[in-house]
């Protein structure tokens, strides 16, 4: 029996990464033999045990064959004669079909670390086009690791783009590519994830909403805007955030936005409940749209009841977090030709201290001034109105 670190682990360690997670790969042994060396076995397809002690993933090596459609569609043999090299060549890219041994030995028959050198992202075999979540993975690992130059081997994107007119992309659950596009969302690359999907012609098919990005008046105009900004803000949902960005992109720049709100907010409804996006992500969109839509249709003469306004109709008081994610996507938006840009820079600058300022007041000072039931939030909201007003004629009158 040998192990040996697979996968991931390897690449970033090649790549000077910090390691989060370590696959393994067990050859020589059975199922029998792993579970009384204490491994729990975890795996409903083929055999993936976590050790006792560090909790890691063991997988007895093992060889792939196509029986079917999808990411399941497949029937393997892992018995103890499987060698390391056929483990790895069932793997989808060189640079994923790397093996180090316990003395420090890199195994790579299919030339992986000349590869990462050589900053390509390079299909195995034509094998790579049995399973179709390989497009996917592909676009991520290239969104993944954008900054280190990597590009796409033509054959490769080839194979990707086939695989999508082979109509096997519909095979795929939705939540395994929410997996995958959940990945992306964490490094704020996305636009290159559906870049890439758009090139093999992916993403018409799975994420139609969002192919208007793609057309060239729009992709002129905000590329370096999406690619280049969204990677240095930060906010408190970061998985969601640049993933709402687009949308909102769309609703602003449509002419039709200001006659048919509600068209909008359906569609990107009607997306997240298609690929069952869990619903903390559409609850902070549906936030975040509601505090630009009460921007857009900014009055100034009423410009305290707005703030006040958006407040409760947001839940800020006990959605505190979401707050910076309005500042993060107002950094943003702030470069758009908006009609009410003064009014709208100001509260990007000012919004956080507005908050803060009407934080202190609490239902218990008003009910010790013996206001009771609906009185209660009547004088709530008026002495938050009265903090409010005072706060902009001071910061007006000083600038």
């Amino acid at each position: 029996m040998k192990f040996y670190l697979v996968g991931g682990a390897v690449r970033d360690k090649l790549l000077g990464i910090n390691i989060r997670d370590k696959d393994w790969v067990v050859i020589n042994s059975s199922y029998k033999e792993m579970i009384d060396l204490g491994f729990k076995a975890v795996g409903n397809y083929f055999p993936v045990f976590i050790h006792p002690i560090t909790k890691e993933e063991y997988a007895l090596a093992r060889t792939e064959k196509k029986i079917g459609l999808g990411y399941n569609g497949f029937i393997c043999d892992f018995s103890n004669k499987i060698t390391l090299k056929q483990d790895l060549f069932r793997r989808d890219l060189t640079i994923n079909a790397i093996a180090l041994d316990d003395k420090g030995n890199y195994y790579d028959p299919y030339k992986g670390i000349e590869d990462i050198k050589n900053r390509i992202i390079r299909h195995i075999s034509h094998y790579f086009s049995d399973d179709p979540l390989r497009v996917f993975r592909v676009a991520q690992f290239y969104s993944r690791f954008l900054n280190f130059n990597f590009s796409i081997y033509p054959k490769t994107l080839f194979l990707m783009s086939k695989i999508s007119s082979s109509g096997e992309l519909l095979s795929l659950s939705v939540e395994r590519i929410w997996i995958e596009t959940k990945k992306v969302l964490k490094n704020y690359n996305i636009f290159w994830y559906f870049n890439i999907l758009n090139k093999c012609k992916a993403l018409k098919i799975v994420f139609p909403e969002i192919i208007f990005l793609f057309r060239d008046n729009i992709k002129k105009q905000y590329f370096n805007l999406l690619s280049i900004r969204l990677l240095h803000l930060k906010c408190s949902t970061k998985l969601n955030f640049s993933f709402v960005c687009f949308f909102f992109y769309e609703t602003i720049l449509s002419k039709n936005f200001f006659l048919n709100k509600n068209f909008y907010f359906l569609k990107i409804k009607n997306f997240c409940k298609r690929l069952c996006i869990p619903k903390k992500y559409f609850l902070s969109f549906k936030f975040l749209y509601k505090f630009l839509l009460k921007i857009f249709f900014l009055n100034k003469t009423k410009l305290v009841q707005y703030i006040l306004d958006i407040f409760y109709e947001i839940d800020i008081w006990r959605k505190p977090k979401i707050l910076w994610d309005i500042i993060s996507i107002m950094n943003i938006f702030q470069l758009l030709p908006l009609k009410n840009k003064f009014f709208f820079l100001f509260l990007k600058n000012y919004l956080l201290d507005i908050y803060n300022t009407i934080f202190i007041i609490k239902n218990k000072y008003i009910i010790k001034l013996g206001f009771k039931g609906i009185e209660i939030g009547k004088k709530l909201y008026e002495l938050r109105f009265k903090k409010i007003f005072f706060f902009i004629k001071e910061r007006i009158n000083k600038s």
